[in-house]
């Protein structure tokens, strides 16, 4: 992910992003489909482009607006920079005309689900093969699709992996967990043998950090929710999703302090325990490796390890931050804009996410580029992994309405889990199947 200072406050607003204005965005782009302009548009011209800031870096803008130029006598590109405060709000209005649209637009991952819809973006199935097939993101790939069809490519992804202290793991006589009941053995072990450390935890694990919980749930083949037939339907009662409630809750009562802890800032900065002895591991993004203490690192005392399967030999699947890219279905200069896209997912532009940005590119054959130490191997493989929040286009909604934050908060306050999954999957289903 962007190894920026500014990355913390930009993921959080687009973990969230959907939820403002998706009332109205949902009367005002209903009715747009593919069918908002007609034919292929405009050959020339200028193309309108919506980048989120820091999402790319000016490098890689460069590249894309020179290279396009070039291979396209007469036609400009430009970029209008947005910020992710508000902008469901923007483009609702924006998307909604012909006359106000971009005609290339960057989506928070979670905010593209109903972006695809309410018919506002151009189907781009028939490029699929082309901007890289059964190598795209697979998690990003299903977000960005709808009844089938895809209409939002997977543009970058960061996902979780774990930071350990190998000091306070070999002092406790703890070696690096191969799956989530060893895990679990470790933070209880290591709470143990640091119990004279006040505030001490096992693993740093808020109960607010929702997408980091869910990894619990998903490697035990749990979904948020998932859809049968026309209906949807929450997953936090199921059997799998109930096993992965009892394996959290057994590590915030034997080998974590922190599953009370509620400011999401807080949650958001877990190197600062780990920086000041006060843990042991912290399950965080490959740009906080900036952030951690430097002596810590030039002496070999921090390591790496993926979120463990639930078996040995499996996988372990955590959740992905990150972002499509979509035509919008207004736009008048599809092709231009289909041409813009054919260089968005070459080789050059790809790589670039990797070693300006220290994203995942959504091209996973370009992942290469971020390295081959063993921080970017396992981001790289964190996101190959990765299982996404609901395809549903009201999921946004239910961010919006924290159901599934305050969920893990009670979850991390030693809530019954049985109960309260019942309510939160009625709020869901309540939210996700209102037309």
């Amino acid at each position: 992910m962007d190894l920026s200072t500014s990355t913390p406050s930009r993921r959080t607003v687009l973990g969230m992003g959907g939820a403002l204005g998706l009332a109205g965005l949902l009367a005002a782009c209903g009715s747009g489909g593919s069918s908002g302009a007609s034919g292929g548009g405009s050959s020339s011209g200028n193309l309108r482009v919506w980048f989120m800031k820091d999402s790319v870096s000016q490098k890689g803008m460069d590249w894309l607006k020179q290279t396009f130029e070039q291979q396209n006598p007469g036609s400009t590109l430009t970029y209008e920079i947005q910020v992710w405060d508000g902008i469901v709000a923007k483009l609702q209005t924006a998307l909604a005309s012909a006359d106000s649209t971009p005609d290339i637009i960057e989506l928070g991952n979670t905010q593209a689900p109903t972006f695809c819809a309410v018919g506002a973006l151009e189907d781009l199935s028939d490029m699929k093969s082309e901007l890289g097939g059964d190598d795209l993101t697979k998690s990003l790939v299903d977000l960005g699709s709808y009844d089938g069809k895809m209409y939002a490519a997977p543009f970058y992804a960061g996902s979780r992996i774990f930071f350990y202290r190998k000091d306070l793991f070999a002092a406790a006589g703890v070696q690096v967990p191969t799956t989530i009941d060893e895990l679990t053995a470790a933070a209880t072990t290591l709470q143990q043998a640091n119990a004279s450390t006040a505030n001490f935890s096992g693993i740093y694990l808020p109960g607010i950090s929702w997408q980091s919980c869910i990894a619990w749930l998903f490697t035990n083949g749990g979904l948020l929710a998932s859809q049968q037939g026309d209906t949807w339907k929450g997953g936090l009662s199921t059997p799998e999703a109930q096993k992965s409630l009892q394996q959290l809750q057994a590590i915030w009562k034997t080998g974590s302090t922190s599953g009370t802890v509620t400011d999401s800032t807080t949650a958001s900065q877990p190197f600062v325990p780990f920086n000041t002895n006060e843990t042991a591991m912290f399950f965080g993004f490959n740009w906080h490796l900036k952030s951690i203490d430097q002596g810590l690192v030039s002496a070999d005392k921090v390591g790496y390890f993926g979120f463990p399967p639930a078996a040995a030999g499996g996988v372990g699947k955590p959740f992905a931050g990150g972002s499509n890219v979509a035509i919008s279905a207004k736009s008048s200069k599809k092709d231009l804009a289909k041409k813009a896209m054919q260089l968005i997912f070459s080789k050059d532009f790809q790589e670039a996410f990797a070693t300006e940005g220290g994203w995942v590119p959504g091209n996973l054959k370009y992942a290469s580029a971020l390295g081959s130490d063993e921080l970017s191997t396992l981001t790289t493989a964190a996101v190959k992994n990765s299982v996404g929040t609901p395809a549903a286009k009201n999921w946004a909604l239910v961010e919006g309405a924290k159901t599934v934050d305050d969920f893990y908060v009670a979850m991390g306050a030693g809530k019954d889990p049985v109960s309260l999954a019942a309510a939160a999957d009625a709020a869901m289903e309540k939210v996700l199947n209102q037309a």
